[in-house]
């Protein structure tokens, strides 16, 4: 967790944390992996609002917060969206 406060310029995890160098970056085959799911499974669950956004880090590549998918382990789908689902469309990049 950080003390620095949220801003347009900080990308921030579902929680709401802003991201720090601490923070690790997974890619969709180690998502996948890490889930027990298919990358199209983690694609057609995040269209839901029931998987962790991904974070365009580049022009072409994007990638997950492991702490957003050890949260969405936690919970589950369904819980995920029930607390998540709302703040997961809005922040998507």
């Amino acid at each position: 967790m950080s003390n620095l406060v949220p801003t347009p310029n900080y990308r921030t995890n579902v929680r709401g944390d802003v991201v720090t160098i601490n923070d690790k970056f997974l890619r969709a085959n180690q998502v996948a992996d890490k889930c027990g799911i298919s990358r199209s499974t983690v694609y057609t669950l995040m269209n839901k609002s029931q998987f962790p956004p991904s974070h365009k880090i580049t022009s072409d590549r994007v990638v997950w917060l492991e702490a957003d998918i050890e949260e969405w382990m936690r919970l589950g789908a369904e819980q995920f969206y029930l607390t998540y689902g709302q703040n997961t469309t809005q922040q998507a990049s």
